[in-house]
């Protein structure tokens, strides 16, 4: 692959059912799917669906390489030729650890950055000492090494944003959440629906490049000219890779463009 500046990512995951039992209900030994099933009612009862990120599982992982231009490099889906979840979050480290890249995210600070290390935890993968460091990706204001796109827009939690990333993307034009949506994940996992939920990964990892886009012509490193170049640019690089691999068509049928004026 060639070089590239920006490791642009998005995880989609699964509750890890057998560790959820063990630590949360100990009584159900043997019962995995009780005890999550038990589980859900019980947050259901609190108003709230979403599994505590300790029990969340890697299942899916798309990433986008992007030079120092800005211009897309290489879309794709970590894990190599086995899509499990070691094999996904070894590929993700070791193209961490050998290319260094700037990682960009939406809201992986509070969630895909720290699911990859927990795994990393899990699995005995080394990420090494610099990433840990008070200047690592880690650091809160290490916009240099991880740009958290969520906290860059919030002011870092000065304002909760309703709608997160599909708020963002809909502002510009581009597709946002269409039928698949993050809470689906874990159900078409179970009917082993795995190319939807490798497509809509990839969706939210575009979503996430063109928000980026933006927020680098905010920060004025980069024209808006320019930005609107990169975007025709990666338009023509999904349609190569719906052709190619029959990704992206829905998110094609609802891509659109940003609108200057607003009235």
């Amino acid at each position: 692959m060639a070089a590239f500046k920006y490791f642009i990512y998005d995880i989609e995951s699964i509750t890890d059912k057998a560790l959820l039992q063990k630590v949360l209900y100990p009584e159900l030994e043997g019962q995995a799917e009780e005890a999550y099933q038990k589980h859900l009612s019980e947050l259901a009862e609190e108003g709230r669906d979403f599994v505590n990120p300790a029990f969340h599982q890697p299942i899916s992982l798309a990433a986008i390489a992007v030079d120092q231009d800005y211009e897309i490099v290489k879309i794709g889906l970590l894990g190599k030729e086995e899509k499990s979840t070691a094999s996904i979050v070894n590929h993700f480290w070791e193209t961490y650890k050998e290319k260094q890249p700037v990682l960009v995210d939406f809201n992986g600070k509070g969630f895909d950055l720290r699911l990859l290390e927990l795994w990393a935890f899990r699995l005995g993968i080394e990420i090494g000492s610099g990433f840990f460091g008070k200047f690592g990706p880690r650091y809160k204001f290490s916009d240099d090494a991880h740009l958290d796109l969520h906290e860059f827009l919030s002011n870092y939690g000065a304002i909760r944003y309703r709608g997160g990333l599909n708020l963002f993307s809909k502002i510009l034009g581009k597709p946002g959440k269409m039928e698949t949506q993050g809470h689906m994940v874990q159900e078409l996992y179970d009917q082993e629906k795995f190319f939807e939920i490798d497509d809509y990964c990839l969706s939210d990892a575009m979503d996430t490049y063109f928000v980026f886009l933006r927020t680098q012509v905010m920060l004025g490193k980069l024209p808006l000219e320019r930005e609107q170049a990169l975007v025709e640019s990666a338009k023509a690089k999904l349609e190569e890779k719906n052709q190619a691999e029959g990704y992206f068509g829905d998110y094609l049928k609802h891509f659109s463009y940003w609108e200057e004026r607003l009235d």
